[in-house]
């Protein structure tokens, strides 16, 4: 037989020869649930650390092993492999050592298949088992319950797999897993992890820690802390948890998902593809101060999602800085609101669902206190009752944009916001939000009364400086509280505050009394006077004509209603149509327009009616005006058929008045459509002359068109060599004369006139030379 140079088996504490086939690691087998001596786990151990095989050593457990009972741990220190402190001072989480120790030059691996488990059953406050070493590898574990932490690990390369940690029964076993300073490229996968008296996996205070990877834990029961915690002080780089569950509805000592204690940086945390669910808890929960988080990410994780078991906030309230952040895909669901309260750079809100949020204090999303490049974009909102849903507030925002969600059925009963804004700034943009609260549903508590889609506190330094926000192209419907009593838009502080193209549906209400235009249940309401948007008077659309292509209206610029200034000339006017007395579709904007000004926008429409909206040369924006009843639709201009050199004729509408102008606007002619559809005029026009025609139907006059009269005819006598000679009428002048015996008179008469002008001709040349 050909024995493996450098690679044996331990089996019972005997080496025995491995095969050629064999790796070459060592391998030693576990017979003995014993706490010490030749075939039990602690003297395999002692081997391994005592290893010198470069390829490592792998420790294994005989079959027979298997349902005969767990390895149960007394004896106190005696039967600890380290009896000293491996945690700094201060820890929270000090042991009086480790039953197992791996610290070994060599890779060691443990696969525990067929131990029924590890238990210290005498609470020596020992931990389970401590990886000081490098590239050690845990599996297969039924459980380990140890008396403070289960493993606790400072080494690199670190993995632990399919181990459950729990202690279900008494609340010895006080942490899960412990990464310690100098931890890194640690990877736990598959681990379940129940009722830890203090935290699932803990990072230890003031430690730095690299490369973790949480893949696939179970965690329930944690009576203190959280499921994951990183404590005070620390510093964590590389931190994933994913495809994980973190709590459990029917938890009777719930705690939090993920804890930040207070001075922890921590950059490149991953929370993904996990759910995070203990009820009344946190998801990411911070204590104390001076967080630092860097490039963050949080996507595709369930925050809640238990009808009757609500989580507390999704993201609790923090003054951490965050520089960095994804957070999208997520469902949060039955849960409470996601608050920042420190500086937020460089962020993203993107693709997530909230729906049934209740906080009572936050916004279902809430921005603060300095907020720079940050999207919100493509959420939905469903059923919050919240301060807000969402709020960007503090001492300042810079290219914030909200964008593209939907926010709807806001169910809070008192004065609620769709989207508030607190935050002065620059670069800032609310847009083409669908926002909805229908009052009508009667799944929505009889007491909701929201009153707000858009409300704006922020203020600028002066009364003509920008917010440095932007409202438009929002979508609006059904804000303005249960009685309509509120503007669904309101700016309500100093400074200059576009706020343009945004619609309002049926369920918005509006009005046509001009009187009222700057009432607060209008669309939007400039509440502070001269110092918001200078409460700049609106234009109002008169005389609105509609041909089908286009709507032609007249700018009338009205007096001013109380507490109102007048728009600087020249203006620009954003143009709304509705069906009735609403805002529904934005049909686009007028620039340069002066009052009395006749001017007209693209649109199809041939019904409804037009509003305008104002903004002046200053850039203050109106609030919208009221609407002209008096429409009309345009009539087709009438058709010209032929025309003749006094006259013309054509079709048109039948009773239509034709009316016939010259190029100076003056009638020349008039006449009315027959019943068959047809009109004529046979005098009063001139020939070869261009005029306009138009047709007014039930007093409409149409477009107008021109047209051109026949040419004038000829003169007789005149013109291309014809005279009026012996020829007779029409005959030419250079045609031979008759020479047939007809009429000889006719030639005679001719030779004599030919002589007399020879003679005169002859006459006239002696006098010239004379």
């Amino acid at each position: 037989m050909t024995w493996a140079v450098g690679a044996v088996t331990v089996l019972g504490g005997v080496l025995l020869p491995a095969t050629a086939a064999s790796a070459a690691e060592d391998v030693i087998t576990v017979t003995s649930l014993g706490l010490s001596g030749p075939g039990t786990l602690r003297g395999a151990l002692e081997a391994a650390n005592a290893s010198t095989n470069p390829d490592g050593v792998r420790i294994v457990f005989d079959a027979a092993l298997a349902g005969t009972g767990e390895l149960s741990l007394t004896g106190g220190s005696a039967n600890s492999m380290l009896t000293t402190d491996m945690t700094p001072p201060g820890s929270s989480w000090d042991t009086l050592g480790a039953r197992f120790l791996i610290d070994s030059e060599v890779p060691v691996s443990i696969d525990f298949t067929n131990l029924d488990g590890i238990t210290d059953i005498d609470g020596s406050f020992a931990a389970g088992i401590y990886v000081a070493s490098d590239d050690v590898s845990l599996s297969n574990l039924a459980n380990l319950r140890a008396a403070e932490s289960g493993i606790v690990i400072s080494g690199t390369g670190t993995t632990v797999t399919n181990v459950e940690l729990k202690d279900n029964d008494t609340n010895w076993q006080e942490v899960g897993v412990l990464l310690l300073d100098g931890a890194a490229d640690t990877t736990l996968t598959d681990l379940v992890i129940q009722s830890p008296l203090y935290g699932g996996i803990i990072v230890e205070h003031d430690a730095t820690v690299t490369n973790t990877v949480i893949d696939g834990l179970a965690s329930r029961g944690v009576e203190t802390y959280a499921h994951v915690f990183i404590d005070n002080d620390s510093t964590v780089t590389g931190f994933t948890v994913r495809n994980s569950v973190l709590g459990n509805p029917a938890e009777t000592s719930p705690t939090h998902g993920v804890w930040l204690d207070q001075n922890a940086t921590v950059t490149g945390l991953t929370v993904a593809d996990s759910t995070i669910q203990s009820p009344g808890k946190n998801g990411l929960f911070f204590d104390g101060a001076g967080q630092t988080l860097t490039d963050t990410s949080i996507t595709g994780t369930t925050f809640g999602g238990n009808e009757g078991k609500n989580i507390s906030r999704t993201i609790g309230n923090n003054t951490a800085d965050w520089n960095g952040l994804v957070f999208s895909g997520n469902d949060v669901s039955y849960a409470g609101s996601v608050v920042f309260g420190g500086t937020l750079t460089d962020a993203t809100f993107a693709d997530n669902s909230f729906t049934n949020i209740s906080d009572g204090v936050f916004a279902a999303l809430q921005l603060g206190d300095t907020t720079t490049n940050v999207d919100v974009t493509g959420n939905t909102f469903d059923v919050i009752w919240a301060v807000d849903t969402i709020r960007v507030q503090g001492a300042g925002a810079t290219d914030v944009v909200i964008a593209d969600n939907t926010i709807e059925n806001l169910i809070a009963d008192i004065s609620r916001s769709a989207i508030r804004i607190d935050a002065p700034g620059t670069g800032n943009i609310v847009q083409n939000n669908t926002l909805i609260q229908d009052l009508t549903d009667e799944t929505l508590p009889a007491t909701v009364d929201n009153h707000w889609a858009i409300y704006n506190s922020a203020n600028a330094a002066s009364a003509d400086a920008p917010v440095g926000w932007s409202i438009i192209g929002n979508s609006i419907d059904g804000f303005g509280g249960r009685d309509r009593s509120q503007a669904p838009i309101v700016h309500n502080a100093i400074g200059t505050l576009p706020v343009i193209g945004n619609t309002f549906g049926a369920n918005t209400r509006g009005g046509t009394d001009p009187v009222i235009e700057e009432s607060g249940f209008w669309f939007l309401w400039n509440v502070g006077d001269s110092v918001s948007n200078n409460t700049v008077q609106t234009f109002r659309p008169e005389t609105v004509r509609y041909d089908g292509t286009t709507a032609t209206f007249t700018a009338v610029q009205p007096a001013n209603l109380i507490g109102n200034n007048t728009a600087a000339a020249p203006v620009t006017l954003h143009v709304y149509w509705t069906a009735a007395d609403n805002a529904e579709e934005y049909l686009g904007e007028i620039t340069g327009v002066a009052p009395g000004a006749s001017v007209s926008i693209p649109t199809t429409h041939t019904t409804g009616f037009l509003r305008v909206q104002t903004v002046d040369a200053n850039g203050f924006t109106s609030q919208y005006s009221s609407i002209d009843e008096d429409t009309a639709v345009v009539p087709a201009a009438p058709a010209v058929t032929g025309t003749t050199p006094t006259g013309a004729t054509g079709t048109g509408t039948s009773g239509a008045t034709i009316t016939v102008r010259n190029t100076k606007g003056d009638v020349v002619a008039t006449a009315v459509v027959g019943e068959n559809g047809a009109w004529s005029l046979t005098s009063g026009l001139t020939c070869n002359t261009q005029y306009f025609v138009d047709q007014t139907v039930d007093g409409v006059e149409s477009a107008t068109i021109p047209f051109t009269t026949a040419a004038c005819p000829t003169t007789p006598g005149t013109g291309g060599g014809t005279t009026g000679g012996a020829g007779g009428k029409g005959s030419t002048g250079g045609s031979l004369a008759n020479t047939g015996g007809a009429d000889l008179t006719g030639v005679a008469l001719g030779a004599m006139a030919v002589l007399l002008l020879g003679g005169s001709m002859l006459v006239r040349a002696r006098r010239r030379r004379a």
